[in-house]
């Protein structure tokens, strides 16, 4: 019997968000920080807008978003209106985890 395992890590999500130079959304504490990966190791990740960077340790993050398409748009149009890191509150009254700005049925 021959089985396959393949494991899916925060460190190879980013990775690939980078090669492919996609935004990402990383959930830190609670807290979702957006950004495009500027650089990743074995330790933390580089979250970079076109005004400041963001250094995060991979133990610390729980989650990753990467979108599945992208808009005609560029990057730095993708990120919020101050082109900062967004940061919001992630958990919804029901504990489920929500994006900034998604909306709900």
């Amino acid at each position: 019997m021959h089985s396959s395992t393949t494991l899916f890590t925060v460190g190879t999500a980013l990775r690939r968000a980078e090669n492919n130079n996609l935004p990402v959304e990383v959930l830190v504490h609670g807290q979702w920080l957006r950004g495009t990966v500027a650089g990743v190791d074995g330790h933390g990740v580089v979250l970079s807008t076109p005004s400041e960077h963001a250094v995060v340790r991979l133990d610390s993050i729980s989650a990753v978003r990467i979108p599945e398409t992208m808009t005609e748009s560029s990057v730095a149009e993708t990120f919020d209106q101050q082109h900062q890191l967004a940061v919001a509150d992630a958990q919804n009254d029901d504990r489920a985890f929500a994006m900034p700005g998604a909306t709900t049925a």
